[in-house]
């Protein structure tokens, strides 16, 4: 069955593109691309913490991938099962952490064993949330501004190479526009449905508001932050 729900899936983004329907995980998607070519080096080690289906291996062919989550997954690919205060020091030259700080109980505790697991000068590369609705009810603890991460950071002895907003509030309204009624409906056969009958419609609203986000230059409100975070070396 999920294999099924899978092809509709990516049929309907070939119908109607995700980075318009979709927006923040084509977002994240790009981010994991773009750091795998210009910020990895190959043959290095990388760790996925959070990994769950290890959905983006794929993206790190040329590096040594290993997995961490706290319970293994369906296909058994994690590769250390447990709390991230049980990897090893000084061990990996990276670190992808994509949607999980937000679920963690103490984030500076996170950064702490970031900084503890990586090599001299590693990398971080996170994405966490601004805007979202409580989701993996009851593991949903915070939302972050871009002055949060950037203090956890520094606290924790990294330097900050980027920090930027993944689209501003007319994406965050589009998110809304499109998740609105199915979160109300709750059944699935009947959003099956709904998305049938107001795809299009949706599609032109969701459009119309990637085409205007532009107009807003803060971006004091976004969905998710990506951020490129090095470690530094006393």
């Amino acid at each position: 069955m999920e294999i099924e729900e899978n092809k509709i899936i990516n049929l309907y983004f070939k119908i109607f593109p995700e980075i318009i329907m979709h927006n923040h995980t084509y977002r994240l998607k790009r981010f994991v691309k773009e750091v795998s070519g210009k910020y990895c080096e190959k043959g290095r080690k990388i760790i996925d913490i959070g990994a769950g289906i290890c959905q983006y291996e794929n993206y790190f062919k040329n590096l040594k991938y290993f997995s961490q989550d706290i319970e293994n997954n369906p296909q058994k690919s994690i590769d250390y099962i447990g709390n991230i205060e049980t990897l090893p020091s000084d061990s990996f030259d990276y670190i992808l952490c994509t949607q999980v700080l937000e679920h963690l109980e103490d984030p500076n505790l996170a950064f702490k064993n970031f900084h503890r697991i990586l090599k001299k000068n590693g990398k971080v590369f996170l994405t966490t949330i601004m805007t979202f609705e409580a989701h993996s009810i009851p593991n949903d603890y915070f939302r972050f501004t871009q002055y949060g991460l950037r203090y956890l950071a520094k606290q924790n002895g990294f330097r900050v190479i980027k920090i930027n907003p993944q689209g501003g509030r007319f994406l965050v309204l589009a998110k809304e526009l499109q998740v609105l009624w199915p979160r109300l409906i709750k059944k699935k056969e009947i959003i099956w449905l709904y998305y049938l009958v107001f795809s299009l419609p949706l599609f032109i609203f969701s459009l119309i508001l990637f085409l205007l986000d532009f107009l807003d230059k803060d971006k004091n409100l976004t969905l998710n932050y990506e951020c490129i975070f090095s470690k530094v070396t006393k």
